[in-house]
């Protein structure tokens, strides 16, 4: 097991917060991740980079709770800062869903590697924080998720709040958004997102793992419109829960360049 650092002097840890009844924000100003909480059960909504199971694990004593209290973990898409450290879990026997068409990278180490829109822009100072904070917090070491297990478009997980997938092509081949129904809140991953990770700049923004898919991911935005109601949980950026936010951010929403 990779050996976690106290620290990150590149990321600004967030305080966890309670964003809707029962939903806590977690993790760094760049990338956030999700507690869904149901009694002592705890279903996480991606898993941030591998070094932000300190985040997990300083919220779990916060709220009196252990580590086996997670009883599963749904990833939005398979990309590194959202499987983080879902394969310690995964080893011990949790669960750890994700799309089938993201399945095959979630089990291997190539989701190590950077995306082409920051491999392309790494000389700029934003790109080299992100990736600063990255790899300090183990990017490069984190294990794949051998044991992911696939769920596909309209299914509902049986977790807590009994998640509804929506598969929305373009930021990745698997990626998804998943609704809380009896909340009525929307965690978008990447494929809404009310920051720019990379590049920073505030406001609803979409963007692909390849700059060639960008307009696919705008265009695709259309599928989140059954959710239009629903309170807006990023995977960066600040979530938005008042009621209505998902379809306010689609009508504002543009395509991410490097600044």
């Amino acid at each position: 097991m990779t050996r976690l650092r106290a620290a990150n002097r590149f990321a600004a840890p967030r305080t966890p917060r309670e964003v809707v009844d029962g939903v806590w924000l977690l993790g760094s100003a760049r990338v956030n991740f999700y507690a869904l909480t149901e009694g002592r059960s705890v279903t996480l909504v991606d898993a941030g980079f591998y070094g932000h199971l300190r985040y997990l694990n300083e919220w779990l004593e916060l709220t009196g709770r252990r580590v086996g209290d997670v009883d599963a973990i749904v990833i939005t898409h398979g990309h590194a800062d959202h499987l983080g450290f879902a394969g310690d879990f995964d080893r011990r026997g949790v669960p750890v869903y994700v799309h089938e068409d993201d399945v095959a990278i979630s089990r291997t180490t190539r989701v190590r590697r950077p995306p082409a829109r920051i491999r392309n822009q790494m000389w700029r100072p934003a790109a080299l924080g992100l990736l600063a904070e990255a790899a300090v917090d183990s990017v490069f070491s984190q294990p794949p998720v051998s044991g992911a297990r696939p769920f596909t478009d309209d299914e509902r997980l049986d977790v807590p709040g009994r998640l509804r997938a929506a598969h929305v092509p373009g930021h990745s081949p698997g990626n998804c958004v998943l609704h809380h129904p009896s909340l009525d809140v929307l965690f978008t991953g990447d494929t809404l997102m009310t920051r720019d990770p990379m590049f920073g700049g505030e406001g609803p923004v979409v963007f692909s793992e390849h700059p060639a898919h960008d307009a696919l991911c705008l265009s695709s935005l259309r599928l989140l419109r059954p959710f239009g109601s629903a309170a807006l949980l990023p995977a960066h950026g600040e979530p938005d829960p008042a009621s209505g936010a998902v379809d306010v951010a689609i009508d504002h929403a543009r395509i991410a360049h490097a600044r």
